[in-house]
């Protein structure tokens, strides 16, 4: 590691696309699923969901079909909950899916050069 690098404390995005190829469409291609991580601006919802978007166009979801991708309220009862996450839902006409489209984790990091580190807080 470069002993001049700046240091610097960022947000990162976590995103766990759980059904590719399924948003806008009747899809019956086997779903995929996908994950990314990325710098962030902030731990906003709004920002959070064009994370997920940028995740899922990356692996060939089409933007047009997630202009309705929204956040959900609560997490789905199939899937373990995560504190401090985020679960955003598209659904296709038609056709109803088990599963939230994707879950997003927000987390502060401490970016030095190229590298990052997960922060934790530490309760005393």
């Amino acid at each position: 590691m470069d002993r001049n690098a700046l240091m610097e404390l960022v947000t990162l995005a976590e995103v766990k696309v759980n059904r590719i190829g399924t948003a806008g469409t009747f899809c019956q291609a086997p779903r995929q699923a996908v994950s990314g991580i990325r710098e962030v601006q902030d731990q906003d919802p709004q920002t959070l969901r064009e994370a997920v978007i940028e995740v899922a166009v990356e692996h060939g979801e089409s933007r047009d079909g997630l202009v309705g991708l929204r956040q959900e309220t609560s997490y789905y009862h199939f899937q373990p909950a995560h504190k401090g996450a985020l679960y955003f839902n598209v659904q296709g006409i038609n056709i109803q899916y088990s599963d939230v489209y994707a879950v997003c984790l927000s987390y502060p990091a401490l970016k030095i050069g190229d590298r990052y580190f997960k922060l934790e807080e530490v309760a005393l």
